[in-house]
């Protein structure tokens, strides 16, 4: 069961396929095997080196209980000691949601590892606050909108996330989604990385537009998964591959 490690921190990872290396950075309460559950690894091994692992609070990796812990700076830090373990300089990067986020981070604190970037379910600019304001308009007000478990709630529809829910340490995913909470205006690192990039949203999130407009800032591609909102476009791979993987070709030429 292969482990990098890094002051002390304990990331697994998985490895499949051969090609140009590709990570791919799942979102908050998945693991990095629903890659190959929702059928993207298949699609990609055998053109890709494809370099799952589970995020900092999640599956096998450690779960510290301290909430500088999960800030982006360090989430960074582990996915540079997963490529110095396999000996990999640089690497294209792929993440959805929480995933998309840690990208961002790359282009922000070590664009030179980076290849290219596909950043699928996340704004760059506001983060987490866009979902935030849209679910308000949904939801019953309340003084103290308990966020953490609203988002339980809505995942355990899904049977893998609720099985993974169920093995997981919910303080850690708890300083997760904070961590996360802090972060924003990744936009600019985006346009400084100078790296190629697709940015891809459904068109019922509310992430949609402003991920729109970040591309255009970044000269980033775009792609909108018709009829899909944020779930729907992670687990709807047969609409979101047909957009990602001529974009890696390109950037493969």
């Amino acid at each position: 069961m292969p482990f990098a490690t890094k002051s002390g921190r304990r990331i697994h990872f998985e490895v499949e396929g051969q090609g140009p290396p590709l990570l791919l950075f799942h979102g908050l309460l998945q693991l990095g095997s629903h890659w190959t559950l929702k059928g993207y690894v298949p699609a990609l091994k055998d053109t890709y080196t494809v370099v799952t692992f589970d995020s900092l609070g999640h599956g096998q990796s450690d779960t510290p209980h301290e909430p500088g812990a999960y800030g982006l700076r360090r989430r960074v830090e582990d996915v540079l000691s997963v490529l110095d373990t396999l000996s990999i300089p640089q690497a294209h990067a792929w993440g959805y949601s929480m995933g998309g986020w840690t990208v961002c981070g790359l282009a922000a604190f070590a664009p030179e590892r980076l290849a290219s970037y596909v950043v699928g379910g996340w704004d760059p600019v506001n983060g987490l606050r866009t979902a935030y304001a849209a679910l308000s308009k949904l939801l019953p007000s309340e003084p103290e909108m308990d966020w953490f478990q609203v988002l339980l709630t809505a995942a355990r529809r899904a049977p893998e996330l609720a099985e993974a829910i169920e093995a997981g340490d919910l303080e850690a995913l708890r300083w997760c989604l904070k961590a996360c909470e802090d972060t924003t205006g990744l936009d600019d690192a985006l346009v400084r990385s100078a790296r190629p990039g697709l940015l891809y949203c459904g068109t019922q999130d509310p992430y949609h537009d402003p991920m729109k407009a970040v591309a255009e800032q970044a000269g980033a591609d775009f792609a909108s998964i018709e009829h899909a909102d944020h779930g729907g476009a992670w687990a709807k791979a047969a609409k979101v591959l047909p957009r990602v993987l001529p974009f890696l070709a390109s950037v493969n030429r």
